[in-house]
């Protein structure tokens, strides 16, 4: 794999960079079988979707490996970023934040609220597999945002937000890298209920 970008011990690479090469796209799927998660739309967006939504141009997917030789690498995790719209009820925002806020979205006066450009983690989450060495998971995330940054340094914005169900535990782990609760509620495809979560780069 080329192309990588090292972190500590670990590089990261789009999957778009993968299917490029030669024979890239067998040889991402042999890397994908390895990866194991609790969370069943985790796995599944990653064997079954990723690389449907990277050709389409929906969403970006970032390997996150260990290096074992030069054609073996051990899976720790990936993410998945796209671009969407947030809203942010005006109410839920201090002077401060709005002020930030105020300087990358709109406001719609007929909703009360900021409507503001984004990254959207669409996807997040480590491999289980007991092969793998994994990650713990605020290193992984740490490697999210500092990508996201990358990203917004060749843009504008400095928001980043996430859908993420209702389970306090997961909700403690975001508030940990600085994200804030939003008092708005979405539905995915399959009626579980979310909560969203955003936060200021």
């Amino acid at each position: 794999m080329q192309n990588s970008e090292k972190k500590n011990n670990y590089k990261i690479q789009r999957i778009s960079e993968l299917l490029s090469m030669e024979n890239g796209e067998q040889y991402f799927y042999l890397i994908a079988e390895s990866f194991k998660s609790p969370n069943k739309d985790v796995e599944s967006f990653l064997k079954t979707k990723s690389v449907h939504a990277t050709r389409l141009n929906t969403a970006t997917t970032y390997l996150v490996y260990n290096e074992i030789s030069s054609i073996k690498i051990d899976l720790v995790g990936y993410f998945s970023l796209a671009m969407k719209m947030l809203t942010i009820k005006k109410t839920s925002l201090s002077a401060s934040k709005e002020k930030i806020i105020n300087r990358f979205g709109y406001y719609d006066a007929d909703s009360d609220s900021y409507k503001i450009p984004a990254i959207l983690i669409a996807q997040f989450g480590r491999n289980y597999d007991e092969k793998s060495s994994s990650i713990p998971g605020l290193d992984l995330m740490d490697i999210c945002l500092k990508q996201i940054k990358n990203i917004l340094s060749f843009l504008s914005g400095k928001t980043v937000f996430l859908e993420c169900e209702k389970n306090q535990k997961l909700i403690q782990f975001y508030k940990e890298k600085d994200f804030i609760l939003l008092d708005n509620e979405v539905f995915s495809k399959n009626s579980k209920e979310l909560i969203q979560m955003y936060r200021l780069l």
